[in-house]
This record gives structure tokens, C-alpha cells and sequence, in this order.
């Protein structure tokens, strides 16, 4: 399969091709895409107060226990003194 990258994501490919002993774009991409998967499965596995939370948040949000970003940003941005377009 044939991709086209931007010339960042080109130039970290040629190099994990040049230092990984990689033989194709799609290897690189293959250990990539199977590293991300592990790590954000890891996280969730591991840690139980991320997935907690998680559960707490999805909760509040169907008990109409939440609030406009747009009003928690102006709050927060009144709190600290920090201007809108910051």
C-alpha cells in the first residue's frame, strides 16, 4: 500500500528505516500503531483510578452534573486573571 506523508512524518520513517533495521514503511507503522495500542490498553488496564474516573465523569454528564465549556473557561480564565485570546 502506498502513503503519502508529510515531510516530518516522511523524515521520522527514513530514519527508524535507517536505525530500526526496519525493511518497509509499513513495518515501521505496524510496530507504531502495536506500541500505541499497547501503551493506551496498558494505561487502562493498570491504572483502575483512569478508568474510574472515566466512569465518574460519563455519570455526571447523564445527571446533568456538568456545564458549558465556554462558562467554565470564562470562570477559569476570570480566576487567573488570563485574557480570552491567550
Amino acid at each position: 500500500m502506498a502513503y503519502q506523508f508529510p515531510p516530518d512524518v516522511e523524515k521520522l520513517l527514513q530514519e527508524q528505516m535507517a536505525v530500526g533495521g526496519y525493511c518497509s514503511e509499513d513495518d515501521v507503522l505496524r510496530d507504531a500503531l502495536k506500541a500505541l495500542y499497547e501503551q493506551r490498553r496498558a494505561v487502562l488496564e493498570e491504572d483502575g483510578a483512569v478508568v474510574e474516573g472515566i466512569r465518574r465523569g460519563l455519570a455526571d454528564m447523564q445527571a446533568g452534573r456538568s456545564r458549558p465549556l465556554e462558562e467554565f473557561d470564562a470562570e477559569f480564565r476570570a480566576k487567573r486573571n488570563i485574557p480570552r485570546d491567550a
